[in-house]
């Protein structure tokens, strides 16, 4: 068989422990005979409309193929499956192949089964985690209880459709982004960045920052979904409070003047905070004003300013909790929107979508202010590297596809065979801790992925640096049900955020070949990243704006555009830094003596992204 050695090649290489990518395994299929060969053809209908998308793979006849080759066959198909829904979504997916081929139409068929078709969505398996996804999104979007489906066909019945396309009509992005950032005179805007290791806030009045607050948390643990929502209410709350008390009245009581700058520290508890707005409410008495339009980015999928999705490592906890119906729990979280509506002076002054998205938006708010503003005429795509991979993508014409975007979620490596053998938390696994699917973005991108490469690399290569990790606290092995795991401490102090700090530094402290290959090794994961999105989604923007802790050190920068090349020569990033600071409220948290555009980036596009909002509602 032609190209035999090259997928002996491709297990040899993953049974080494070594990174297959599934950019690797996809060239080596097409480059086989196609006397030895199948083809498989889908039509992915799109979450709204009519419209269709169509994906052609390319792999080994699975009929008489080895057994360890229709195994890489069928986690191949699986893994193109998977992101092609974890990215895009859809109500159905057609799959035609030639039906006649027994092997084909068992391995085609066993997609029910393996995505959990007809399973409730608290029993569906890792595949079926963004089918539960998908479902949320279209119970979202309609009232009559359609449910994604998989359609089997031969492939005689294929065609040659082409997929319906349909115009928005909106205005040029261009207008929308410079639109976005101004129009701030006599407005009270509050931006929202939630994100898994903390929540940033800023607060704008009359087109000037009033007010920035950190607030640590680790919601991986919770077990309901009210505590994801209470702390998001109660700084909303305290900040409102805080304008009216600063920059409304002028009486206000020595007492309650000292304790806003102790509420404002990033270790203020949420008894504290709660304290102070209770007092401060009981001074205030009627004389409250809320917010004009409140922006907030989430680090799930969001759908008409809903959360829907559920299935990230942030909901963990609480999806895992044998005390509660999830399914009843999460409709607390999705209302989000609604509870923080009563901070604000009209309904439907909440507007919420995506982290990722929002670093899309923000970069290209940032970018239609300065000369480089024709970059966005093709929209903006966008990554936030830190506790996940956020991924954003803002079209030509300003809107955002109301599609799952869960790029972490990708199967990018469909190696590393020995990482496999790890439960997700353990340090050393490359199973994400959502679906325990194995090879997927959220342990190669992320904070994850370097924890991972360092407990990888560290010990036989550089054993000093190894034990400074142990010595520093940053790693630590535990015993759980009697088995032996490494992790970073999150009790009594959360290690994770001070453990990518240090990992950051050695890259510029030591500079030595280990060090430098663990960002390598991250930079090319990134370049798989771009080669797949390229593929599912087709963005007209080629640019990747990267956002995010994992980038706040040049060198980690340049290392992560340096192994992104050995994949995508012709890849190029934009590093979103103080470089991004061309309007007027991003300006401002440039020149702040505390706080630095790398961290409320986030906060202050939410502004914007609530004003332009509110223009585009009317409520402005």
């Amino acid at each position: 068989m032609s190209g035999t050695e090259g997928w002996k090649d491709l297990i040899k290489d993953a049974d080494s422990g070594n990174s297959v990518y599934i950019n690797r395994v996809r060239k080596c299929f097409t480059g086989m005979d196609n006397k030895q060969t199948v083809n498989i053809s889908m039509l992915l209908t799109a979450l709204e409309g009519e419209n269709r998308s169509r994906f052609d793979l390319v792999i080994p006849d699975p009929k008489g193929a080895e057994p360890i080759l229709f195994e890489l066959c069928r986690r191949y198909l699986y893994a193109e499956v998977y992101n092609i829904l974890s990215s895009l979504g859809g109500r159905m997916l057609e799959i035609f192949y030639d039906k006649a081929n027994r092997s084909l139409d068992a391995l085609c068929s066993s997609l029910d089964e393996a995505f959990g078709i007809s399973l409730s969505r608290k029993d569906r398996p890792g595949y079926g985690r963004c089918v539960n996804v998908i479902d949320r999104m279209l119970a979202a979007l309609s009232s009559d209880n359609e449910r994604f489906s998989f359609v089997y066909s031969d492939i005689s019945a294929l065609g040659n459709p082409l997929p319906v396309s349909s115009e928005s009509g909106r205005e040029s992005g261009l207008v929308i982004f410079r639109r976005a950032a101004e129009g701030l005179e006599g407005k009270l805007l509050c931006g929202i960045d939630v994100g898994g290791t903390d929540i940033k806030l800023a607060v704008v009045y009359d087109g000037r920052v009033i007010a920035f607050k950190e607030y640590d948390w680790f919601p991986a643990v919770f077990k309901q979904s009210k505590q994801l929502v209470e702390p998001v209410v109660l700084l909303t709350r305290m900040l409102r409070n805080i304008f009216i008390l600063t920059h409304v009245h002028d009486k206000v009581p020595v007492e309650l003047k000292v304790r806003i700058s102790e509420v404002l520290r990033r270790e203020a508890t949420e008894s504290e905070m709660a304290a102070f707005c209770d007092d401060a409410e009981a001074f205030l008495k009627d004389h409250i004003i809320n917010f004009d339009g409140i922006g907030l980015c989430f680090p799930d999928v969001v759908i008409r300013d809903k959360v829907v999705g559920g299935e990230v490592y942030k909901t963990r906890g609480i999806r895992n909790n044998p005390e509660i119906d999830y399914e009843d729990d999460f409709t607390s979280l999705t209302d989000l929107n609604v509870r923080l509506e009563q901070y604000c002076s009209k309904p439907g002054a909440v507007s919420m979508i995506n982290d990722g998205p929002m670093a899309a938006f923000t970069a290209a708010v940032e970018m239609a202010a300065s000369e480089k503003a024709p970059m966005v005429e093709k929209g903006v795509f966008a990554h936030t590297l830190g506790t996940e991979l956020g991924t954003g993508w803002v079209r030509e014409d300003g809107t955002i596809p109301d599609i799952p975007l869960e790029v972490y979620n990708f199967i990018i490596d469909l190696g590393c065979v020995p990482e496999q053998q790890y439960h997700p938390d353990d340090l050393r696994s490359v199973n994400n801790f959502n679906t325990g699917l194995s090879g997927t973005l959220q342990k190669y991108t992320s904070q994850s992925g370097v924890f991972r490469l360092a407990v990888k690399y560290f010990p036989a290569e550089r054993p000093d640096l190894y034990r400074e990790l142990e010595e520093k606290g940053f790693v630590q092995e535990v015993q759980i049900n009697g088995e032996s795991r490494l992790i970073v401490p999150t009790e009594p102090e959360d290690m994770r955020k001070a453990f990518l700090e240090h990992m950051m530094m050695l890259a510029e402290r030591e500079n030595d070949e280990t060090n430098r290959k663990i960002w390598l090794e991250i930079g090319a994961a990134l370049g798989v990243t771009w080669l797949e999105t390229e593929r599912i989604l087709h963005p007209a923007a080629k640019t990747r704006f990267q956002f995010g802790r994992l980038v706040k050190r040049k060198i980690c920068y340049d290392l992560l555009l340096e192994g992104a090349k050995t994949v995508v020569p012709e890849i190029e990033f934009e590093i979103a830094d103080s470089t991004l600071a061309n309007t007027s409220l991003m300006k401002q948290l440039e020149e702040d003596r505390d706080y630095t555009v790398a961290q409320f980036a986030q906060a202050v596009g939410a502004i914007y992204y609530a004003n332009e909002c509110l223009i585009r509602k009317g409520l402005a």
